[in-house]
């Protein structure tokens, strides 16, 4: 009768909250079904086959076991019906699978390993039956002297039905009816010096929630002894008290709040004798002020302390998350917490009318080719060559232009991804590119050099008198090229246009290998998605990629980093945009080993892609960077002219050359890094002798893109 993960028996529950669990597929079972249906009383309520369908429907999919484990009819005989469910394993499955992932399958799993006392079934009613809901314990042990009173159904989630009836027994049937499988044991009478250590024995955790001072001190006396923690809320202001004597066996009872305290002495006080206790308790000066002004009417206009459904309702909840915590070895020390949600409704703010701090503006975008058109040359060529794309719009040059020439040198290194200066070395080449082009339409063509390398990496462009009539024909083009981050419309380029690209970047010293085939552009989607999720999961890697963008809540100079509106995000996007933000979302991603969907965006926008570029250069020096990296901007630009869009999609590993550059950007990832440039590599056809400067999408979009800002300076 016992099931993989779960045992199980013929009985479960104790007393008159016990169930039979039973497989038709036995044959004792069988004939204790045909003895139950024998009684014409009993009811029978078979969904199973709904059950089955949800089940098989889950995220991840079931395994074939858990598909085809035998199903169980239950017998409740207070309800005198058979019900039939899944099998223990495929029942908790699905049950407790809308708790993924605020608590994972792993978590889940080692609850089960976690027997909790409850001590008082009035409040003790919610407690149980939350951490029944959630699947926080595989065992629940319960204990009450007393019977279900009309007065208790203000805040006792029972009904007339359970009048007269125990009130453990009430909540253990109700969990009973929730889930069958789960072990609930009723422990008999009221707790003193006599019962108290057969209720302890075995228990992780305590929770507390009687009204008797003496069976209060008793428990938390034998808990101490014992190392067991205790939990307890007394709904008021959303009181809650954790004693983690686990911990310290040593700690005073209740805080030391009560001082010493003999339970004897408590033993049998009448609720008037217990008001001075329970307001030290509550902390006088902090009792909500109802509280407070019904303790002096205790015993005259009102009977006894006062208790709401929904306050109950709070202490489950809140009871809940302390076992969950403690279930799970996440910190939680001894002390206490108010939630007081009355209190917190008081704040209540309007978002119509909160003030937030308004973002930095920044300066309207340039008509960029009147900006240009309105410069001296020396000047012209300088806001051409700082028009040119770099890795996360960092510009990571520092441009000094002079009577002869312009000198550019790069500026203090900041992106990870930026090893060994190669992705500045491409931001400069496309910037050559730029004021090559400009200094020709200006008739003042020169040279261009190349020296040094990584952070000492510069380049001269010196003034000459050159003038080439279909060079300087791109300025158009040039001053029009932009990012463009929106989807496109998936249209294949026509062999002209592709012809005319890999004209372009071969005309500069580059290999444009071209990927148009739309099964590969989604498999590079895929791959370039793998990069993405691993950006977002290094901590080192997002923290980068989130300092990339201008929040609007940032105060960073707005000329710097990706605007929301360069990004194509709408403003509803932009809460998932947040999302993306969080590095205590991200950690926990990590974590699980999950967030695939991390890289959803990237892997839809290359699949809406005409194609996919690989700009690649002989060698891997800084000087071959460079000549990609104008290679690049030449083909971007051709691109611009033909009425393409282009984006580039850089995958984090780019410009690693070894497992050393990946395990600098994404320790432990080494591998999966490595397996991903592979691929890239050979998706693309990239020989052994190649690096690659950029990775372009080009595609076709109606429209202009909005264009990121630039550096007045530097």
């Amino acid at each position: 009768m016992a099931d993989a993960g779960i045992a199980t028996t013929d009985h479960v529950g104790t007393g008159d909250a016990a169930v039979e669990i039973l497989d038709e597929n036995d044959p004792a079972d069988r004939a204790r079904l045909e003895a139950i249906g024998a009684d014409r009383s009993v009811r029978r309520l078979d969904t199973l086959a709904e059950q089955q369908t949800s089940l098989a429907e889950v995220i991840p999919p079931p395994d074939e076991a858990l598909l085809t484990e035998s199903p169980r009819w239950v017998h409740y005989p207070w309800r005198s019906s058979l019900v039939r469910v899944l099998g223990p394993n495929g029942f908790r499955r699905l049950r407790l699978d809308r708790n993924r992932n605020k608590i994972t399958a792993a978590e889940q799993d080692r609850l089960t390993g976690v027997t909790v006392g409850v001590l008082g079934l009035s409040v003790g009613h919610a407690v149980a039956h939350t951490l029944a809901v959630e699947g926080l314990a595989g065992a629940i042990r319960l204990m009450d002297f007393d019977t279900i009173d009309l007065s208790n159904l203000n805040r006792v989630p029972g009904s007339v039905f359970d009048l007269g009836v125990n009130k453990a027994v009430v909540a253990a049937r109700r969990i009973a009816e929730l889930d069958p499988y789960l072990r609930v044991e009723i422990a008999p009478g009221g707790l003193d010096e006599d019962t108290v250590a057969d209720f302890l024995d075995g228990l992780d955790i305590v929770l507390e929630e009687c009204d008797s001072f003496d069976a209060k001190v008793i428990v938390r006396d034998h808990a101490r002894a014992r190392g067991i923690p205790v939990i307890m809320e007394t709904s008021d202001g959303g009181v809650l008290d954790v004693e983690r004597f686990d911990l310290d066996r040593e700690r005073p009872l209740f805080h030391g709040l009560l001082g010493e305290i003999d339970a004897a002495a408590l033993s049998g006080l009448t609720t008037a004798q217990k008001v001075p206790l329970g307001i030290t308790l509550l902390d006088a000066a902090r009792v909500t002020a109802r509280m407070a002004a019904s303790a002096v009417e205790l015993g005259r206009t009102i009977s006894t302390w006062p208790q709401l459904g929904g306050d109950v309702a709070l202490g489950g909840a809140t009871c809940a998350a302390a076992v969950r915590r403690l279930g799970l070895g996440h910190p939680l020390p001894s002390g206490r917490i108010r939630i007081d949600l009355d209190a917190e409704l008081e704040a209540l703010a309007d978002p119509l009318t909160a003030t937030a701090v308004p973002p930095r503006s920044a300066p309207a975008p340039d008509d960029v080719a009147a900006t240009f058109g309105s410069l001296p040359d020396r000047e012209a060529v300088v806001y051409a060559g700082k028009r040119a794309p770099s890795a996360g719009n960092s510009q990571p040059w520092t441009v000094s232009p002079d009577d002869t020439g312009v000198t550019v040198t790069l500026r203090e290194r900041g992106r990870l991804g930026d090893i060994d200066r190669r992705a500045s070395a491409v931001a400069l080449g496309a910037m050559a590119f730029n004021i090559d082009v400009a200094a020709t339409a200006r008739s003042v063509a020169g040279e261009l050099a190349t020296t040094g390398s990584g952070d000492d990496l510069a380049l001269r462009y010196a003034f000459g008198d050159g003038a080439d009539p279909e060079r300087a024909g791109l300025l158009d083009a040039m001053l029009r090229r932009a990012t463009d981050r929106r989807p496109g419309d998936g249209t294949p380029l026509s062999d002209d246009e592709i012809h005319a690209l890999r004209a372009a970047a071969d005309s500069s010293g580059g290999i444009a290998r071209i990927v148009t085939d739309r099964s590969e552009i989604v498999r590079c989607g895929g791959i370039l998605a793998a990069h993405d999720r691993i950006r977002h999961l290094t901590p080192d890697l997002h923290a980068e990629m989130v300092a990339e963008i201008r929040w609007p809540d940032s105060d960073a100079d707005p000329s710097t980093g990706l605007g929301p509106d360069t990004l194509g995000v709408g403003r509803s996007g932009l809460g998932m945009l947040e999302v993306t933000r969080r590095t205590d979302v991200m950690a926990l991603l990590a974590e699980w080993d999950a967030g695939s969907a991390l890289g959803a965006p990237t892997q839809g926008l290359v699949g809406s892609s005409s194609a996919v570029v690989a700009i690649c250069q002989d060698g891997a020096g800084s000087a071959d960077h460079v000549r990609g990296g104008t290679a690049a901007q030449a083909l971007w630009v051709r691109a611009t002219g033909l009425g393409l869009s282009i984006c580039p999609v850089t995958p984090i590993s780019l410009h690693a050359r070894d497992d050393g550059d990946r395990e600098g950007l994404a320790p432990g990832r080494v591998d999966e890094l490595a397996r991903l440039d592979g691929d890239l590599r050979a998706l693309f056809g990239v020989d052994d002798g190649e690096s690659v400067a950029m990775v372009l999408r080009v595609f076709r979009a109606g429209g202009t893109p909005p264009v990121s800002l630039r550096r007045a300076q530097g």
